[in-house]
C-alpha cells in the first residue's frame, strides 16, 4: 500500500503525542519604580555614612606617648598620693576626686593632695618628704600642664545631598540615576578655635624615688571643669591598668 505523506493507513488509530519540555519561567523584571527605591535606599545608606564621617569626634584627653619602667620589676602599689600640679583649683579637685573613685575599683587606695597639702607650693623639699612618709604612700603621681596652644577646626552643621527633595529627574530613572552619583557637599559650616593643653604625668616610688611610669597626655580644654576632670582621670587609670601599673594580683 502507497502511502503519501500525510496520510494514515486504515485501522491505525491516530493518538496525539506529548512531548514534555521544561521551561524556567523566567522572573518578572521589577518595576521601575521598585528599582529606584532600591538605589535610592542605597543612596540614602551613603550620604548617612559620610554625614557621620562629616561630625567631628567628641573632645576629651589621649595619651600621646607614656613609658613604663623595664630594668626592674614593678612594686605593687597599694596607696598612691595624686597631686594635681594646677591653678585652677576646682579642676584640681575634681579631678582628685575621681582618680581617687577610679583607683578604689582597681583596688587601690588613691590619696587626694588636696586634701592633706596646700592649694600652692608652700612646702619645702623636706616637708614635703615628712609629710610623704606620715602619710605611708608607696607612690606619687604628679600631674603637671606643660603647654597650650589653639587650634582651628571646621565643624559642618548639615550635609546636602538629592533626596531630601524630589526633584525633576527623581521622575525618570536614567535621569535620576545619573544624578544619584552626585557628591555628598556641606551646606552649612563654621570655624571653631579649640584650646589644646599637653600634660605630663609621672609616677614615682617613695622608697627609692625611682620613676616607675611616665607619660604625656593632650586634651582639649572645656569650661564643664566636672566632666574635663573626670575624663581625665578615667583616661589615666585606662591607662594604669593597661600598662599593669595598678590592679595587678
Amino acid at each position: 500500500m502507497r502511502l503519501t505523506p500525510g496520510s494514515v493507513p486504515s485501522g491505525i488509530r491516530q493518538r496525539p503525542v506529548t512531548v514534555p519540555i521544561n521551561l524556567h519561567r523566567a522572573k518578572p523584571p521589577l518595576p521601575l519604580l521598585s528599582r529606584t527605591s532600591v538605589v535610592r535606599t542605597r543612596l540614602l545608606f551613603l550620604v548617612a555614612l559620610f554625614a557621620l564621617a562629616a561630625i567631628p569626634l567628641s573632645a576629651g584627653t589621649k595619651i600621646v606617648r607614656r613609658w613604663v619602667v623595664t630594668d626592674e620589676p614593678m612594686p605593687k602599689i597599694e596607696k598612691i598620693l595624686v597631686i594635681a600640679v594646677l591653678e585652677n583649683y576646682l579642676i584640681r579637685q575634681e579631678f582628685e576626686d575621681e582618680m581617687e573613685r577610679l583607683l578604689a575599683d582597681s583596688g587601690v587606695q588613691g590619696i587626694r593632695s588636696h586634701m592633706v597639702l596646700p592649694p600652692r607650693n608652700e612646702l619645702m623639699e623636706g616637708e614635703l618628704k615628712e609629710r610623704i612618709k606620715e602619710g605611708d604612700f608607696d607612690s606619687v603621681l604628679v600631674i603637671r600642664p606643660m603647654t597650650v596652644r589653639k587650634e582651628t577646626e571646621e565643624v559642618v552643621t548639615s550635609v546636602s545631598g538629592p533626596y531630601f527633595v524630589p526633584p525633576t529627574p527623581y521622575y525618570h530613572f536614567w535621569p535620576y540615576w545619573n544624578m544619584a552619583w552626585g557628591q555628598v557637599h556641606a551646606t552649612s559650616s563654621y570655624l571653631k578655635e579649640n584650646t589644646i593643653v599637653n600634660a605630663e604625668f609621672n609616677l614615682y616610688s617613695t622608697k627609692d624615688e625611682k620613676l616607675l611610669w611616665s607619660g604625656e597626655t593632650e586634651t582639649v580644654y572645656s569650661k564643664d571643669f566636672g566632666k574635663l576632670a573626670k575624663t581625665y582621670a578615667k583616661t589615666l587609670v585606662k591607662q594604669l591598668k593597661k600598662d599593669k601599673v595598678v590592679g595587678t594580683k
